[in-house]
């Protein structure tokens, strides 16, 4: 981890052009990896789990200020979850690192084809559901927000349907979810397609998948498993489904 922390920082450096600039980028790494590798109890910080937060630093960076201003809303939003990741005292240091990264101008593509050499699918779809729950910090979805999300998810190596559906999951709304669009069915499908379609979404969403990425993010995870079970549950109860 210190290796990937410290190289994404002088990568972060090095996009400003120059040799100054990778010096102050490898030594954000350097903070970076320190910061990470022991929880506020001192207690060792598995390596899963801080590639998930440091991947995740970096690229809601990037969503952040895609629209081209930085909104007090996101910010806010990235603070508590700050807050639930490190605990109150270790937040307001992690928020400052986020700062640092926000006025950086890393490189998409090798940031994005680090982490999916590191990560697993399924926190690579945890990692875009984020992005889209920050993008919404401030009540709407701009299109260059959508835009850079969607350039992350395919350079992560996320499908379409995993696309739409973390964007339909994490779009405030106060209609009820459509339990198709959900499983990403259409109308017609029959009781098979939606058995068939629900067995492999809890292959892919199941938390049990993201165990060692940290309980912050199980949490999320089980919250996305939550709709798409209830989604299952409706359709089979109007169905009849056994």
């Amino acid at each position: 981890m210190k290796r990937w922390t410290t190289w994404l920082g002088g990568g972060l450096g090095w996009a400003l052009g120059g040799p100054v600039g990778a010096l102050l980028g490898a030594a954000v790494g350097n903070a970076l990896s320190d910061f990470w590798s022991k929880d506020e109890k001192g207690a060792r910080v598995p390596s899963s789990e801080r590639d998930f937060h440091a991947s995740l630093l970096v690229l809601a960076s990037m969503v952040i200020k895609a629209d081209g201003r930085v909104d007090d809303r996101e910010l806010s939003f990235v603070r508590e979850q700050f807050k639930q990741w490190f605990g109150v005292d270790r937040a307001n240091e992690a928020f400052r690192f986020f700062k640092q990264v926000v006025q950086e101008q890393p490189a998409l593509t090798t940031v994005c084809s680090e982490v999916r050499r590191h990560m697993s699918l399924q926190g690579r779809i945890q990692i875009v559901g984020f992005l889209f729950a920050l993008a919404y910090a401030d009540g709407e979805l701009q299109p260059s927000e959508r835009q850079i999300i969607a350039r992350i998810a395919q350079y992560l190596g996320l499908n379409q349907s995993d696309f739409d559906r973390q964007e339909l999951l994490h779009r405030p709304s106060v209609r009820r979810q459509d339990p198709y669009e959900v499983l990403g069915l259409a109308l017609s499908a029959s009781d098979s397609d939606i058995k068939s379609a629900y067995r492999k979404l809890v292959k892919k969403y199941h938390p049990d998948a993201l165990q060692g990425m940290g309980e912050d993010v199980v949490k999320e995870a089980e919250a996305t498993f939550r709709q798409i079970h209830d989604a299952y549950e409706e359709l089979c109860k109007a169905r009849g489904i056994k």
